[in-house]
């Protein structure tokens, strides 16, 4: 009797505790590792470094983005509004394509400032170039004008035929190589 007693005490403890401490098995409250870490639905594809161009601001509403996380899931953070920078110049240095929602836009990473300290990731459409190349005969426009013209579908068909290097079926579907 006298070992059956602490057995017993501890079992009765556990009763009573093992419904706040453990959850049951059929428990719909609980929160599992992976739901807690939330994919952002944004994605990115490769960074491209560019030959440097000034471009001026031409969406005031418009904001620039740091960037943080792997490519497959992204996440960007607001770190300066462009209506403070309106008659700045900005020097573009990279690109990537960013997926969001479904849909595919194109960033540019510019600098502006003493030694480029105000920095970030900017939409096409939020900066447009200081001094553009016109189209002439057998000669081709920026593609800043051409990207402009785009509507968002075929913006998201730009960069399939990018990734998939232009090859595509008789049908029109992209060929994966």
């Amino acid at each position: 009797m006298k070992k059956l007693t602490p057995i017993l005490a501890t079992m009765g403890i556990a009763l009573v505790f093992g419904g706040t401490i453990l959850p049951a098995a059929g428990d719909s409250n609980v929160v599992t590792a992976s739901a807690a870490t939330k994919q952002s639905n944004i994605q990115r594809d490769t960074i491209w470094a560019f030959k440097q161009h000034d471009y001026k601001v031409v969406n005031t509403k418009g904001k620039t983005y740091q960037m943080t996380g792997k490519a497959s899931n992204i996440k960007l953070t607001a770190n300066h509004y462009l209506k403070n920078y309106k008659k700045s110049t900005w020097v573009r240095h990279k690109a990537t394509q960013i997926k969001q929602n479904g849909n595919w836009n194109m960033y540019y990473y510019v600098t502006t400032g003493k030694k480029g300290k105000i920095n970030g990731w900017v939409k096409v459409n939020d900066v447009d170039l200081k001094h553009h190349n016109k189209p002439k005969k057998h000669v081709q426009g920026d593609f800043d004008t051409y990207y402009h013209k785009l509507n968002q579908a075929q913006r998201n068909d730009y960069v399939e035929t990018i990734q998939y290097g232009g090859c595509r079926t008789a049908t029109g579907e992209p060929i994966q190589v």
